[in-house]
């Protein structure tokens, strides 16, 4: 089976936990079954400077032979890079990040794969400085400091001709904002007028039911408009429908669906 992989840090890796009802990975593999196998590699805690030693790796194990049966690849890196003083571990430059993001893309077109990089998302302090030590009395997760990190981010893609999802301007969007208001959004500023991203954001960092369903549309869009050859309603099923399988040779059930049945 052909692949799509969601490639990135923990809110990648947290797409597979079903809340309320809903997750980004089985959703998007309820669409795809039996086109593509969405496969999560999705690390929590990491930033691109660890994204480029394991990328080579994940694409070992998962090409075969000929190198042409990973499809889709989404790489979403940002949230940890962008943090600011917390750690020796997580923040990394953001010149040294549009770099990163760079080979990342670069890897995976030079191995036939259609990239999609995903921006880092709004962010809110005041919840983060509730729900991680790392981040009390500091402003290591601002919503403007992510936006540097998403404007870089989409600088690579521009130069390179792959497309984009400008999350940051998604949510922002979605919530009703301008972009004033959410450059301001620190706890000392008096213009601010975001009381909470919680509706977004549940930790202030990691997302919410409601924020994945924003990614998760924001994903298909894209591919519509960028790769629709990969849009689910455009692939065959794998294998034959069961009503055209012939009785005397159980092996035609290799043969391609090229119709949906109800």
């Amino acid at each position: 089976m052909d692949k799509f992989i969601l490639f990135g840090d923990s809110i990648t890796q947290y797409g597979n936990e079903i809340v309320d009802g809903f997750a980004l990975q089985p959703e998007l593999q309820n669409a795809y079954i039996r086109r593509l196998d969405i496969v999560n590699r999705g690390f929590s805690g990491y930033n691109s400077e660890h994204a480029r030693l394991l990328l080579p790796k994940i694409l070992d194990a998962e090409l075969n032979e000929t190198r042409d049966n990973v499809k889709l690849m989404t790489i979403f890196f940002g949230t940890n890079d962008g943090l600011v003083g917390v750690n020796p571990i997580q923040p990394v430059e953001l010149s040294r990040y549009k770099e990163n993001i760079e080979y990342l893309v670069e890897l995976a077109l030079a191995n036939n794969i259609k990239p999609i990089v995903i921006g880092p998302s709004l962010h809110d302090y005041k919840l983060g400085a509730e729900h991680f030590d790392d981040l009390k009395d500091t402003e290591a997760a601002t919503c403007e400091r992510y936006w540097h990190y998403s404007e870089g981010a989409k600088s690579i893609c521009h130069k390179l001709d792959v497309p984009f999802i400008d999350l940051w301007e998604e949510f922002r969007r979605n919530g009703g904002w301008t972009i004033e208001q959410l450059l301001a959004h620190k706890k000392d500023s008096p213009v601010a007028e975001v009381s909470s991203l919680s509706s977004y954001l549940n930790d202030g960092i990691h997302f919410t039911p409601k924020a994945y369903k924003i990614l998760h549309k924001a994903i298909l869009k894209t591919i519509e408009q960028n790769y629709p050859e990969y849009l689910p309603e455009n692939l065959s099923f794998k294998t034959a429908y069961w009503r055209d399988i012939n009785p005397k040779d159980p092996s035609s059930i290799f043969k391609e669906e090229k119709q949906l049945y109800l």
